[in-house]
């Protein structure tokens, strides 16, 4: 049984490649299953990317690249300075611990969003002068 952020995927790269259900139909019985329910995790894998392929041909699919993604938070000057006053407060010993989770707790406490990559600019900011007010003291 496949997963079901597999089977959104699906059904999103039917939509984008404008797959009747019929056809549908038929490219699932392809794979010897009549519903996209049915299918294993492996055959699913392959389903995608047989349908990612087919819609990046088409020019209605851009495939993204997750690690990429991530590289850019990392390249975002806020995010760094942020993580790297947050290693000085702990250095000082103002915080317990540095590690992405604490920081990640106070973020929430500062802002309410779960992680740093959910702030605004404006956000970061703030957080930022926080943490230099912190420093300060």
């Amino acid at each position: 049984m496949p997963t079901p952020g597999q089977v959104k995927k699906i059904h999103t790269l039917k939509g984008a490649l404008k797959i009747d259900d019929d056809t549908y139909r038929a490219i699932l019985n392809g794979y010897g299953v009549s519903t996209s329910k049915k299918l294993c995790i492996q055959v699913a894998d392959q389903l995608i990317a047989d349908l990612e392929e087919k819609a990046v041909a088409a020019g209605a699919w851009e495939r993204r690249d997750h690690a990429k993604a991530k590289r850019r938070l990392g390249d975002d000057p806020q995010v760094t300075k942020i993580e790297r006053m947050w290693a000085e407060l702990w250095r000082a010993g103002k915080v317990r611990a540095n590690s992405a989770r604490s920081l990640s707790a106070y973020v929430r406490r500062m802002t309410g969003k779960d992680a740093l990559r959910w702030c605004s600019a404006a956000e970061k900011g703030r957080l930022i002068e926080n943490l230099k007010a912190w420093l300060e003291r």
